[in-house]
């Protein structure tokens, strides 16, 4: 059986970014209408070359992308959809239900009871819920949310689109994380899948509340965090860690060791700062550092339109693969990850 092309894109993004993901969908894509719309959910019209089942429109606001369906009031009509695509796999979640990633937890609690309610009724039915896909398997979605009927769509699974429901990274950080930043860290990691080992140096700028710092030592790597405020004291008696007393636009590249191998910074100053600030240190470690992780804050509209043109500023500092997307618990922020080529 042909996988269906269809005339309508669906996509899940944070709730808040819909703006964001309609003006960068306009640039890369325009033939792409902006249809239907729910907070944290946008379809398109395809108004010249239908929208694919294996598409996927390269955007950082995007988490997941799939031919729509549109609404479907029951599970009956899910089922209907999953016939005429020859899905026999579902993945089916909560869309967000808080501006930029915020909610009460009674209201995330709610969001999940009633997408486990959807899934289980599906389940009962024969389809296969949440589990896992191989490649070239067609995958329905189905996007819920408490006293909404659901949004449905279907994509071709591959290993270079999303891989879970409604594109989010279930990463539960552990009773003892310093912060919500051990989350962001690790959802940084998992999605940009880039090759971290054991033992490597990373040079971590802005540490803050030492949750980042607390995921890179988990996963075994040695850490040098640069920040004005000392680390948590279980971190600081740690023998893979150690502190400079600094910021990024003060810190000298002497005070840091020469054998890094990847840079960290989620440092609390625009985007173009952290680039300039990025440019100067970088010449100590031109032969060691394989890559960098980066957390870009969008506090205003003029940063988000010069999103573009950041990204290339990064390639620019001799990274020849740049990528970047809004994590679920980013927020208002955006992950981006640079890695040299070769």
């Amino acid at each position: 059986m042909v996988t269906p092309d269809s005339s309508f894109a669906l996509a899940v993004c944070h709730v808040g970014a819909e703006r964001w993901l309609k003006a960068e969908v306009a640039r890369k894509r325009p033939d792409l209408h902006p249809g239907f719309q729910r907070p944290g959910l946008v379809s398109f019209k395809a108004t010249e070359a239908p929208f694919r089942a294996d598409e996927v429109v390269s955007s950082v606001f995007a988490r997941m992308w799939a031919c729509s369906a549109g609404p479907c009031v029951d599970v009956d009509a899910v089922l209907e959809v999953a016939t005429r695509v020859g899905a026999r796999d579902a993945w089916v979640g909560p869309r967000d239900v808080g501006q930029f990633g915020e909610a009460p937890d009674p209201v995330l609690q709610a969001a999940a009871v009633h997408a486990a309610e959807v899934g289980a009724a599906l389940t009962a039915r024969g389809l296969r819920v949440n589990g896992g896909v191989v490649p070239g398997a067609v995958v329905l979605d189905v996007v819920t949310a408490p006293g909404e009927t659901s949004a449905v769509g279907w994509h071709t699974h591959a290993l270079t689109r999303h891989l879970t429901a409604c594109g989010r990274l279930e990463i539960v950080a552990p009773a003892d994380a310093p912060s919500r930043a051990w989350v962001k860290m690790r959802e940084g990691i998992a999605w940009s899948k880039i090759p971290l080992r054991p033992g490597q140096t990373v040079i971590e700028i802005g540490s803050m509340s030492s949750g980042s710092t607390r995921a890179l030592v988990d996963l075994g790597l040695r850490v040098v965090a640069v920040d004005p405020r000392p680390l948590t004291e279980s971190l600081a008696s740690n023998p893979s860690v150690s502190w400079v007393r600094s910021t990024l636009g003060e810190v000298s590249p002497d005070a840091l060791p020469v054998d890094a191998t990847w840079i960290a910074c989620d440092a609390n100053v625009p985007p173009a700062a952290m680039i300039r600030g990025l440019r100067r240190l970088l010449p100590r470690w031109r032969r060691t550092v394989r890559g960098m992780l980066l957390t870009f804050n969008l506090n205003d509209e003029e940063t988000v339109a010069a999103l573009p043109r950041l990204l290339e500023q990064v390639r620019g500092l001799g990274f020849g693969v740049v990528r970047a997307t809004q994590l679920p618990s980013n927020r208002r922020d955006v992950f981006v990850v640079a890695v040299r080529e070769g």
